[in-house]
């Protein structure tokens, strides 16, 4: 493989590395066709291990038409979309540790207030909490898409076959993220545990251990108009997540049926009221 380029999209500011000289007309993320090379020097840690691919990109196909079948509120034009779609390794950090959690709540009793008050701590050890290290893709995306399995490989970015989109965040700044994740986990947890109406915690983390790993994902775009819409599938799971557009068409004859249900009621027990005034 040739000499790395940066590849930045002016519209949405994704970033992928790819060799120098190949040609990609549009961006991988949204589809615009607006790139441009990016000669920054490079900061932020760069992956040395990645998650390997499963899903061809004919079974991520045939997931993207299961999914779009079943839009039911769609336009009928998202089955038959042309799904521009591309293999992209995405930067993201994997975070285990200990988290301390001292908390209080207020959970359910029977007292004059229906509640009293509780408290305690509690340490729970996480392993592979998953932050994404992405421009494009946000955490919640890569929540629906997850988990990824934690087999790696050793990635090599001068071998790499395809494009890998650039990390975008420091060490400092992926454990910020990572630990407010575990701190979130560990809440929910506890807030199921103990029954809280209200919960507060505060947080310790021991032996953290963050390091960033590039995940397999198909992403693709499709055009239901003039509007670019995009999913997300993972390249292991075939888990997909997504956008698509709504048929106002279709809600509009869903409502007009509805009221003219509601209305055939009104009328049947109006009638029925009469006669049995009569």
């Amino acid at each position: 493989m040739g000499a790395l380029v940066t590849i930045t999209c002016a519209s949405c500011g994704g970033s992928v590395a790819m060799e120098a000289g190949r040609r990609r007309p549009a961006c991988l993320f949204c589809g615009a066709e607006t790139l441009m090379e990016d000669d920054r020097a490079e900061q932020i840690e760069a992956a040395d291990t990645y998650v390997p691919f499963d899903q061809s990109e004919a079974q991520a196909r045939a997931v993207f038409k299961e999914w779009a079948s079943k839009k039911f509120w769609a336009p009928s034009e998202i089955r038959g979309a042309t799904l521009g779609l591309n293999g992209l390794l995405l930067p993201a950090w994997t975070w285990s540790g200990t988290v301390e959690t001292h908390w209080a709540a207020l959970i359910r009793a029977r007292t004059q207030s229906g509640k009293r008050p509780t408290s305690g701590s509690e340490s729970w050890a996480v392993d592979g909490v998953l932050v994404p290290a992405s421009r494009s893709l946000t955490r919640a995306e890569l929540a629906e898409i997850s988990p990824f399995q934690s087999a790696v490989e050793p990635f090599d970015a001068e071998e790499a076959d395809l494009p890998f989109e650039l990390g975008q965040l420091t060490r400092t700044a992926a454990r910020a993220a990572g630990t407010r994740a575990m701190r979130e986990l560990h809440a929910a947890r506890l807030e199921d545990d103990v029954s809280a109406v209200r919960l507060s915690t505060s947080c310790l983390f021991h032996d953290l251990e963050g390091t960033p790993v590039l995940l397999p994902i198909w992403i693709g775009a499709y055009r239901v108009g003039d509007k670019p819409y995009r999913v997300v599938l993972n390249g292991q799971t075939g888990a997909i997540t997504g956008t698509a557009p709504v048929s106002w068409v279709k809600i509009a004859i869903a409502v007009g049926i509805g009221a003219a249900i509601m209305c055939a009621g009104l009328m049947f027990f109006g009638v029925g009221a009469l006669i049995l005034g009569q």
